[in-house]
């Protein structure tokens, strides 16, 4: 006997459906294509870059030219290759600054809304405090204490970004641990490291994905502030901020020595917000994509 089966309908996956949305938002879509771009120019950096970073390779302040599509700095060293070199350093910054912040902020935020009582207290003061200072400030005062280097500006921007992580997880795990399949998790005996690993967390991976995608571009623009104050890269690594700095001086007779680093980095964070926004829409069923 043939069964009909035309009308069943195939069970859609939910990230499937996730990415469905997401494709839905041309703003999300172009910000994507922008950063998988600028991660390629890290990775292919010697292929793309025409010269060495650090070589003197023309005349000092020379305007862009078929040699020089953007032209050469105050020393004359290629702004093109330059550019396509510090990709590699400031993406690393924003990418490594958000893993030094999300990873302990997490933590923070999941003990304090799973255990609440003098935990939550403890923490969230401690969250208070950090919060009492705008990012940029807080960074400042972490390279004041450990002194001006690459190293040490990604610690101080992690830092800066630390609470923001431990307050979405806390919000979040709070709504989380009263559903159903939490208090029937604890009464079959799973240990709270086992509920919080496998039936809290893995639940609050959505928010935690889209804050830590806006967080990357915050972390460059905070970076980049930090080098461009002195604070961060120093001469002569290829660094957008460091770069924007150095031709600060020089804006009305050599402007694209600060203008195209300033453009990548505008480039940078814009997809990254882009892509933020599209993955908050995408993950988060309750909105509609314009």
């Amino acid at each position: 006997m043939a069964t009909d089966t035309g009308d069943i309908e195939t069970p859609v996956h939910p990230m499937q459906l996730a990415m469905g949305r997401y494709f839905k938002h041309p703003g999300a879509v172009i910000g994507l294509i922008v950063l998988v771009c600028w991660i390629l120019v890290t990775i292919f950096a010697p292929v793309l870059a025409p010269y060495d970073p650090a070589d003197l390779v023309g005349r000092a302040r020379q305007a862009p030219s078929a040699a020089h599509w953007l032209g050469t700095d105050m020393l004359g060293r290629d702004v093109l290759s330059r550019v396509i070199y510090g990709s590699r350093i400031s993406i690393s910054i924003g990418l490594i600054a958000v893993l030094l912040g999300g990873i302990p902020g997490v933590i923070l935020g999941l003990l304090a809304g799973y255990f609440g009582g003098w935990v939550d207290t403890v923490i969230s003061r401690f969250v208070d405090a950090l919060l009492a200072f705008p990012s940029i400030l807080l960074a400042l005062v972490v390279i004041a204490a450990l002194g001006a280097s690459i190293q040490n500006m990604m610690i101080a921007v992690g830092i800066a970004t630390l609470p923001d992580y431990a307050r979405l997880v806390r919000g979040t795990v709070l709504s989380i641990k009263s559903q159903p399949y939490v208090e029937a998790a604890r009464l079959v005996g799973n240990s709270h490291f086992r509920i919080m690993a496998r039936h809290i967390l893995i639940n609050a991976n959505a928010p935690i994905v889209v804050l830590a995608t806006l967080q990357i571009g915050s972390a460059i623009l905070i970076g980049a502030g930090l080098s461009f104050l002195g604070l961060g890269a120093q001469p002569p690594t290829p660094e957008w901020g460091l770069m924007s700095a150095e031709g600060r001086q020089m804006l009305q007779r050599a402007w694209w020595i600060s203008t195209f680093p300033g453009i990548a980095i505008l480039s940078v964070v814009i997809a990254c917000n882009l892509v933020g926004d599209g993955l908050r829409s995408a993950l988060d069923p309750k909105m509609r994509m314009g």
